[in-house]
């Protein structure tokens, strides 16, 4: 006795399974394009949230770089007035009674991130022992998110 196993078709109108497996190029190019879409939506919010961190870093150091310079000049640390200068890429804290006449061994240099262009008032300087300062202005902040304005008053009270 002869034993053999056939498989028989079972496809509608006995097509060839070759015919039936398998992707037609539309549903190819349907799921191509659902993640090139995907990719276009991830890549412009990782964008926007970058850029928005961005702003909130290059504010917290000025600040920071503020705060520190204040601090410096009430203690009497190195019994000299301390300032901040902001340039277009980076703030400097400096010792000195201005930027141009200060001491450049005790600069100190924070690094804006990308994309960020400084405005408004460049330069405060905080007096000997009270913190106060003669230079009050506001310093703006900018970059494709938007801005951030810090102000600075007589008594070096910053606000953002």
């Amino acid at each position: 006795m002869d034993y053999q196993i056939k498989f028989k078709n079972k496809i509608k109108g006995n097509k060839n399974i070759s015919n039936v497996v398998g992707f037609t190029l539309i549903e190819l190019l349907v799921v191509v394009g659902i993640f090139v879409a995907l990719i276009v939506v991830s890549d412009s919010v990782y964008t926007n949230l970058k850029s928005s961190s961005n702003l909130k870093i290059a504010t917290g150091s000025l600040v920071q770089a503020v705060r520190y310079a204040e601090e410096n000049t009430q203690s009497g640390r190195g019994d000299s007035k301390w300032g901040v200068k902001i340039l277009s890429d980076k703030v400097v804290v400096f010792k000195g009674n201005s930027y141009a006449s200060r001491d450049v061994s005790s600069d100190q240099n924070l690094d804006f991130p990308g994309g960020i262009v400084p405005s408004g008032s460049s330069e405060f300087v905080f007096e000997k022992m009270t913190g106060w300062t003669t230079t009050t202005g506001t310093a703006t902040i900018t970059n494709n998110s938007g801005s951030k304005n810090i102000s600075i008053n007589a008594k070096g009270v910053i606000t953002y």
